[in-house]
């Protein structure tokens, strides 16, 4: 049997505005408000030039794009051309003579701003719903040594497990994941845990589901993305086992596609079909520039990818459509993480063939459930792994499904959380938060914990 919550357990999240926060997003607000002023001020200063330095700016966003997506000389010629015009940028920005008094005072509201919205914002993504648990009667450890280059074998994580009382199975060459963790179930597991890369995590994850047992990560992958988001230590591996003792548990959400889990993402279109090269795991980054003109330069052929967008838009294709447990925070700060792990929607992504000035190419929406079809099979990278998926896909978010234990002195908040990017969305949040309601942006979980 899973271990009981401990007597005097209760839910370790917020549940209300308190005035330390208000005063933080008051002044994050005032802040972002003094950086507007400064750079309106700076820019009818420095009117025309500011226009001139701008236009290398737009010019290097062009290039940039052609070196990545054409071949040979045209290639060759853009990149001597891109770096040419960062040069150019250099100079007109030199020419203009900015006031850097102006450019410093602005720099520092961005910083404050930053700051304050992270002390505003960041403990509203605390898991209301995490709770103090018992230590495990009969916890189970899986690990893949083969993962991250070895990272658990390095720590000597499998000795430090063992001396604590964890039973470990360790993954062999041709070993089966799925059925080594329904194995350590029959066995009477009442907490299993897994260390490895971010598709391990998930097959074993789906197991405790089915099983409604307690889920520990211990980041042993190479990205190891998941565990950043739950704000897990992801450079002490060791650490992890205390999720094993008395610790911490919630809920989080999990995606499915068809009726395969995922974790962080599934990724079709150009991504899909780069991570289907056999070269791909060996030299990433050689792959994908050598694949990317095929396709998404001027001579590829459009993919078969047909969908609905969160406007209810047809598409017929798309360069890339990038489906999430949650949505990713792609802002310059964000580390490219999710904020929530448990606001109960699919983040979506679609990059696509503009077919008119007025069709923006990027696509972003939220939904619970989403449709993808195709004339033929779809190669999609899940959890970062190749998988060929036979159409047509269905996504959806299984919220709060997955219980998971992290130590205790683990608060749950995701590094994105404590970065918020200066956006529409974060200004809304701030105001909320300074006039004492919590933040729209991501709902509170109440408890009793949302149905599965």
């Amino acid at each position: 049997m899973t271990s009981p919550v401990h007597p005097d357990a209760q839910a370790e999240g917020p549940d209300k505005v308190r005035v330390q926060h208000r005063l933080s997003a008051v002044l994050a607000l005032a802040s972002a408000a003094v950086a507007g002023a400064l750079l309106l001020v700076g820019i009818s200063k420095e009117f025309p030039e500011f226009i001139v330095a701008l236009l290398p700016m737009v010019l290097i966003v062009w290039l940039a794009w052609r070196t990545i997506t054409r071949r040979g000389k045209k290639r060759l010629i853009s990149g001597v051309l891109l770096l040419l015009m960062i040069a150019a940028l250099i100079v007109a920005l030199a020419w203009a003579r900015f006031d850097l008094r102006i450019l410093f005072a602005i720099a520092l509201a961005v910083i404050a701003t930053n700051i304050f919205s992270s002390l505003a914002l960041s403990w509203s993504h605390i898991p209301s719903d995490q709770h103090v648990v018992n230590r495990a009667h009969h916890p189970v450890l899986i690990i893949n040594n083969r993962s991250g280059g070895g990272a658990a074998q390095k720590v000597g994580l499998e000795a430090k497990a063992k001396q604590i009382g964890i039973t470990v199975r360790v993954l062999g060459e041709d070993g089966d994941l799925a059925q080594i963790a329904q194995d350590a179930v029959a066995a009477g597991a009442d907490c299993i845990g897994m260390a490895g890369g971010d598709g391990s995590l998930a097959v074993v994850a789906e197991v405790a589901m089915e099983h409604d047992l307690p889920f520990v990560c211990i980041p042993a992958g190479t990205r190891n993305h998941f565990a950043m988001d739950l704000g897990l230590n992801r450079s002490d591996l060791r650490s992890g086992l205390d999720a094993f003792g008395a610790a911490s548990e919630r809920r989080v959400d999990v995606g499915r596609v068809n009726d395969r889990l995922f974790l962080n993402n599934v990724s079709v279109g150009a991504y899909g079909q780069i991570v289907a090269s056999s070269e791909y795991r060996d030299n990433k980054l050689g792959t994908t520039m050598s694949r990317i003109p095929d396709l998404v330069g001027p001579d590829a052929e459009a993919l078969d990818l047909q969908f609905v967008d969160g406007d209810e838009a047809e598409h017929e294709s798309a360069v890339v459509i990038h489906v999430s447990n949650n949505t990713y925070d792609f802002g310059p700060l964000s580390l490219g993480g999710r904020a929530s792990m448990s606001d109960g929607l699919l983040g979506i992504v679609a990059l696509v063939q503009p077919d008119s000035v007025t069709t923006p190419p990027l696509l972003r929406w939220e939904a619970a459930n989403f449709d993808l079809n195709s004339s033929e099979s779809i190669a999609a990278g899940v959890d970062g792994e190749y998988a060929l998926l036979e159409p047509p896909l269905k996504f959806r978010i299984d919220p709060m499904a997955l219980r998971l234990r992290v130590p205790k002195q683990v608060l749950g908040i995701s590094p994105t959380a404590k970065r918020p990017s200066l956006t529409l969305r974060t200004l809304v949040d701030l105001s909320d938060v300074a006039m004492g309601r919590w933040p729209r942006s991501h709902p509170k979980v109440s408890l009793p914990m949302r149905p599965r």
